[in-house]
């Protein structure tokens, strides 16, 4: 397992941790859901709104990492689609229906780029899903009372109609402080999802040190979570 700053389950080599104890970390993670590494398959994440679609018909990519996508979107049964965080908002859905799922990566740019909702359209569009049958589950992140930004950050959702649900000022001029979930969670209502089908965990994980990393809080290198979702 993972040390020091990377401790104890940290899923990414982006910022130095050694590529035996990530291995084994994956490992450990894959066992206690009685899977095989071989059945995740978690895409090189680019900050960007390119979304991957992963069906029966597609090739054998589980564990290929050269892919540059910050969503995934699968009817495959047996593959475990995930994304990894220290901070930005992970996004689950499923179609009970339809038996699609998808996960999404959403840092502030995604989300001013509204990945979470082109993902639902993906849904729609790719697999005839109804976005009533949609549901969603916005996993810890960053929350507002951690997440100070400055100007550039707001001009790039400046043309969002909710930003002042989302955006509040703080003391410090040209800065701005960003509720990144809520964010994301009126990107899926307004993509047509229902508010009821939708969940928040509400977790900080700047303010979580006890069980969650945080780029923002350390400020250098750190580990990643993963989140991930399977059809049986």
């Amino acid at each position: 397992m993972s040390e020091g700053k990377f401790a104890d389950l940290n899923f990414s080599l982006q910022e130095g941790d050694g590529e035996e104890a990530v291995s084994r970390n994956r490992e450990i993670l894959a066992a206690s859901f009685g899977l095989s590494v071989g059945q995740f398959f978690v895409a090189n994440q680019v900050h960007g709104d390119e979304i991957l679609v992963i069906d029966n018909d597609s090739l054998d990519i589980a564990g290929d990492r050269s892919c540059d996508f910050d969503a995934i979107i699968s009817d495959r049964p047996g593959l475990a689609i995930g994304i990894s965080t220290a901070d930005c908002v992970p996004v689950l859905m499923a179609d009970r229906k339809k038996g699609v799922i998808g996960v999404v990566h959403a840092g502030w740019k995604g989300t001013s780029l509204k990945i979470a909702a082109k993902a639902v359209n993906t849904f729609v569009r790719r697999f005839s899903s109804s976005t009533m049958d949609i549901i969603a589950v916005i996993g810890p992140a960053i929350g507002r009372c951690c997440y100070q930004v400055d100007g550039v950050v707001f001009e790039a959702m400046r043309e969002d109609a909710n930003r002042e649900y989302f955006f509040s000022r703080c003391d410090e001029k040209g800065k701005w402080m960003l509720d990144l979930p809520l964010a994301n969670r009126l990107q899926i209502q307004d993509a047509g999802v229902p508010s009821g089908n939708i969940s928040l965990s509400g977790i900080c994980t700047s303010c979580r040190r006890d069980i969650f990393f945080s780029h923002r809080r350390e400020r250098s290198g750190t580990g990643r979570q993963l989140s991930f979702i399977m059809l049986k």
